[in-house]
């Protein structure tokens, strides 16, 4: 007979930011967009539409017994924002909204780019209006905070980004020096507007996976320890940061980034777990769980990928977080995200 819980979700992810004992592993199913087809609405309506996006959210986590709490996200941040066009996703394998048109095109159009209105750029105006249902329920508040070289990137393109480091890196450290300023104005806007030690920082660095350490240590890094080091004494509670993909070469550099007493760190399957607690002591880790496996395994591989991490995860001295090692497609068949929680069950009892 299973032991019953002694904690909500609530406490359990407050226990382990306080370092304290938690009656089993946290979990997290992390998929938005599986959020929106497991209630009924169009994919679009977890960017597009603050309220349906919070809804099905909530409702999702309920279902699955999920610890995770509703968080507003936006795939490519920063092309939008400064300038650039979107469009929505509307068809069955659409994740997120795509990028029709990127702000720039050219190292010198890089150069004229100036910084937007934080109130009126882009997803912003939806991020507030998340957050204000976030506070209306008493829910952790956060703004996408995220990696300056990446959403950076996405002005004019990954390719385009990674090229103009070589032959243009003038334009590139613009680049880098406006959005670290964009999300510093963001940061100001919802502490500001909700009070210190009520904001989570929220982030992912899919980009800065593809740079060598030379290149990550004089373009990405002193722009992350910038901005985290500010954004953690303007007030904000805490930093979540997904580490995204093979950065197994960047860890050590990324030690240097602060992300709060503690953060949370997620990672791909192609970091181990005990690697990442290694590189990071004392904070918490999640996620690692191949999201191929869950969209596409059998039962059995499911239950045995979550038994690996859940195992490794208990001898994580910050905590763990059972969670996929990136977004859930959406086409994930729900008795898959059924699977993750039934592992957590029968195995994550501390």
């Amino acid at each position: 007979m299973l032991t019953p819980n002694t904690m909500n979700a609530a406490q359990r992810i407050q226990a382990l930011y306080e370092r304290k004992p938690v009656d089993r592993i946290a979990y997290i199913h992390r998929g938005y967009g599986f959020c929106a087809r497991n209630v009924g609405y169009p994919i679009a309506d977890i960017y597009e539409d603050p309220r349906k996006s919070f809804d099905a959210q909530i409702r999702t986590a309920e279902q699955y017994d999920s610890d995770g709490t509703p968080f507003y996200t936006f795939v490519s941040y920063g092309a939008w924002e400064f300038g650039g066009e979107i469009k929505w996703p509307d068809d069955r394998y659409g994740s997120g909204p795509a990028i029709a048109r990127r702000p720039v095109d050219s190292p010198e159009a890089l150069m004229q780019l100036e910084l937007p209105d934080v109130k009126s750029a882009g997803s912003l105006p939806r991020m507030m209006e998340f957050a204000q249902l976030q506070a209306e329920q008493d829910l952790p508040i956060a703004f996408i905070c995220g990696s300056p070289f990446t959403h950076a990137a996405n002005l004019a393109g990954v390719d385009n980004f990674l090229m103009w480091t070589i032959t243009h890196p003038e334009a590139v450290h613009h680049a880098l020096r406006l959005m670290t300023d964009h999300i510093l104005e963001v940061a100001h806007w919802f502490i500001g507007t909700f009070g210190k030690d009520r904001v989570l920082a929220r982030s992912a660095a899919p980009t800065d996976g593809l740079l060598s350490p030379g290149q990550f240590e004089s373009l990405a890094l002193p722009y992350l320890i910038e901005l985290h080091s500010e954004v953690l004494s303007m007030g904000a509670s805490s930093i979540y940061c997904h580490i995204c993909g093979d950065q197994n070469h960047l860890l050590d550099l990324w030690s240097r980034v602060p992300f709060g007493d503690p953060g949370m760190l997620s990672f791909g399957h192609e970091v181990d777990l005990l690697d990442a607690a290694q590189a990071f002591p004392g904070q918490i880790i999640a996620g690692n769980v191949d999201p191929q496996i869950i969209a596409r395994g059998t039962p059995e591989q499911i239950d045995a990928v979550c038994k690996e991490a859940i195992e490794k995860g208990a001898q994580i001295e910050g905590g763990y977080v059972l969670m996929g090692g990136c977004e859930l497609p959406p086409i994930t068949p729900p008795y898959n995200i059924y699977l993750m929680s039934k592992a957590r069950e029968k195995y994550g009892r501390l």
